[in-house]
This record gives structure tokens, sequence and C-alpha cells, in this order.
């Protein structure tokens, strides 16, 4: 296959082109591009009755050899994701003309200067895109100028897309001068020096601008001006590809781990460890997107400070409904207290009856007891604290009893000792 490809690119070259007119074969419809190069018409096949694009590049404009070599590579080509010419090439007074297949509801470039694509979408562009890139790099034959406006959609649900334009295609290690910038889809190789110096082509060209592709279709916009690290958007996402940064970059937060290491490998710097375009098979049945997230934890990546958030939220909420359970218990033991300490206490002696009344419902006592009966713990505590005190106490009160018999005859050793301790 590669053979022939050669063979007739390089054959065709040398022999002149037909020299017919635009209406001899065909019904001009409507011009559906032009520009400083030519135009691009919707025409009819008159032969045949379909609808085919007219592909007009200005004589004066190009070089023959280079429009030659593009029309051979698209009517050679066979895969269902490339889009290929119907017919030979022919030339007018004006034109180097040569048709192609229509792509009724135009390019990806299009739609996403209106919108970003869907999850699912995405993988379906991605998928195909990819299989006709690996159909070429096959051939050792890179694309060179993968971008949205260069993917034709041929149904509206992006079911069936197709690679475009090989103006810039050619074989792998090739030397090619340097085009006009593509901004976040030319690698970093390509965003060095001065632009005019030329540079040795690659397939790794072509994987960068795939990776480069999933981010545009899942997010609407281009995720960086140019390759460089100049760029403040490209040297956010350098550093955390390097490891240099934990801080996912802003357009990759809703990205799945596993998309974001497709994403790392893509966009490797580095040329010769970059991956193939193959290696997207493997990651079409991951999720690329996180779909559970809510907007409010955008700043988080993985999510797991907003569970932790919600569990410790859900925790205290138990707690306080607790401790309003156990305050409401306490109070309804306070008043049961109550009422058998009126009714012991009887008609009279109001004033002692009274008095543990007042102490059992001082905001004091209430807290006290609140903090007891809700912390187990401090309340052994506690406990253990009082019995050391009480024993500290005692044997410093028997030893203070036994100096005083010592010293003294007295027949009140236990009256003596109580008033030691309380003088001291």
């Amino acid at each position: 296959m590669l053979a022939r490809l050669e063979s007739t690119a390089s054959g065709s070259s040398s022999c002149d082109l037909p020299e017919e007119s635009l209406s001899d074969h065909y019904d001009i419809i409507t011009i559906l591009n032009h520009g400083r190069m030519g135009n691009v018409y919707l025409a009819a096949d008159r032969a045949s009755g379909e609808e085919v694009v007219l592909k007009a590049i200005c004589r004066d404009m190009c070089r023959r050899r280079e429009v030659q070599r593009e029309h051979h590579y698209a009517s050679h080509f066979d895969h269902p994701s490339i889009a290929v010419a119907t017919s030979r090439l022919f030339q007018t007074d004006l034109y180097l003309v040569y048709p192609m297949e229509y792509a009724p509801f135009g390019d990806l470039g299009s739609l996403l200067r209106s919108k970003a694509i869907e999850e699912v979408r995405t993988r379906w562009v991605a998928e195909q895109v990819a299989s006709g890139l690996t159909y070429m790099h096959s051939f050792q034959l890179v694309h060179g100028n993968l971008v949205p406006e260069n993917i034709l959609i041929f149904k509206a649900n992006l079911s069936l897309v197709k690679i475009t334009d090989f103006g810039s295609t050619c074989r792998g290690g090739a030397y090619v001068r340097r085009r006009i910038s593509a901004g976040a889809y030319n690698p970093p190789e390509l965003c060095t020096g001065d632009g005019s110096e030329g540079y040795y082509s690659g397939t790794s060209l072509d994987s960068w601008a795939l990776g480069v592709l999933i981010i545009h279709c899942l997010t609407g916009v281009q995720p960086w001006a140019t390759s460089n690290v100049s760029d403040q958007e490209y040297a956010a996402f350098r550093n955390w590809q390097r490891v240099k940064s934990t801080r996912v970059p802003r357009p990759f937060k809703r990205f799945t781990v596993r998309l974001l290491r497709l994403l790392r490998r893509l966009l490797e710097p580095r040329g010769w460890s970059r991956y193939a375009a193959k290696e997207v098979f493997k990651y079409l049945e991951d999720d690329w997107v996180i779909k559970s997230r809510d907007r409010a934890d955008s700043q988080d990546f993985n999510g797991t400070a907003s569970q932790s958030q919600q569990q410790s939220w859900l925790q205290s909420g138990v707690t306080q409904l607790t401790l309003r359970d156990r305050r409401q218990h306490l109070q309804q033991q306070q008043q049961q207290r109550e009422r058998q300490q009126q009714t012991d206490g009887g008609g009279g002696g109001g004033e002692e009856a009274q008095t543990p009344q007042g102490r059992v419902s001082s905001p004091r006592r209430f807290l006290a007891e609140l903090l007891r009966f809700t912390s187990p713990t401090s309340s052994v505590r506690q406990r253990r604290r009082n019995h050391a005190w009480q024993h500290s106490s005692s044997s410093s009160s028997s030893s203070s009893s036994f100096s005083w018999l010592n010293s003294s005859s007295s027949s009140s050793p236990s009256f003596s000792a109580s008033t030691s301790y309380s003088s001291v």
C-alpha cells in the first residue's frame, strides 16, 4: 500500500493534468468556503447525481506537486474514518480541482465554537480519529495537521466522523519546513524558536493533537493558547504533569483518574515517550468525566473531602440530637427528685426542704450533672481524683493525730485531730 502511494504520487507529478471546466461534469450548488488559497464548492455530479465537494485551489498560490500528493493520498486511503477523493484531479484556467466526499453536518470546529460535546460522543470521536490515525501510522504516514476543522461530520450524533485535508501529510522522519502555528494543537517541539527553521515529522505529532482534541471536545475550549511554558495555562499543566504540583489544572477538574492518565501520556512533552494514538482504545470503556459531582465541590478533585465533611456534619447532628435527649432526661429526673423531696418534707421544715431544691436547680449544679452524665470517662477520672485526694487527706489527718498523741495526753484525740485538720 505504501509503495503504491509513493509510486503514484511521484509518477503523477511528471504527467500533465487534463484541463476541463467545472460545468462539464458538475452542477455548482453553492460555495461552502472561500479563502486566499481557493474555494470549496458544493456540487452535484451529473453522471451519478451524488452531491460532492469540489476543492478548488488557485494555481498561482500553490505548488502543483503538493496538490497532487494530497489528492493521491486522499484517493488511495481506504478506511471508514478517512474522507477520500471520489474522482481524479483536473485543472481549469484558474484552479486545480478534485472532488471529495460531502459531509452534510460540516466540521467539528464549527460545532465546538458553539458548545462542548458530551462524554459519550467525545469517546466516539476519539475512537474514530484514533482509528484513522492508526491506519495512517501503519504506513509510516503522519497527518501533520489534525485540528477540529479537518474532522468532517457525516452524522449529527457524531457516530460517523472522518479525517480530511492531507496537505501536510508526509512520511515519518521527513524534514518539513515550519508551518503556521495551530495553537494548542502544536506540540512543544514546534513552539520553540522563531518559526523559521524546519522540523522532523513523526507520528507523535498526531498523538499530541489527539490529546488536545479530547480536551477541546469535553470543555468546548482549547486548554491553552500555545504549548510553551510562557503560557500560564500550559505551565500549570506542565507542573502537574511533572508532579511538581498536586493541584489539578482547572480545565481538568471534571476528568476522571483514567482520563487524566491518558492525557498525561498523550501530552508528554518528549515526543519519543509520547503515547501512540492506538493507546486510546484501552480507555474507551472507562468513564472520562466525573458524573456525581456537585459544582460546589469543584475545588476538590477526588471528592473525598466533601464526603468526609458530609459524614462529620451527620455525626455532629446525631450528637446534638443525643445531647438534647439527655438534657430532657436530666430535667425529668430533676423534676421527679424535687417532687419526692417535697413529699418527704411535708408541710413543715420548708427552709430545710427548699435547700436541696435550690442546690439542685442551680445552673452550676445542673451543668456539673450534665457533664458527669454525658462524659463517663471524665466522671471516672474525677472519682479517681477525689479518691486520691481523700486518701491523702486521711493519711495526713492520721499522721497529725499520731503526732498529737505522742506530744499530748488529752482524752479526746479524735476531736483534737479534727481541730488540728480544720486549723490547717
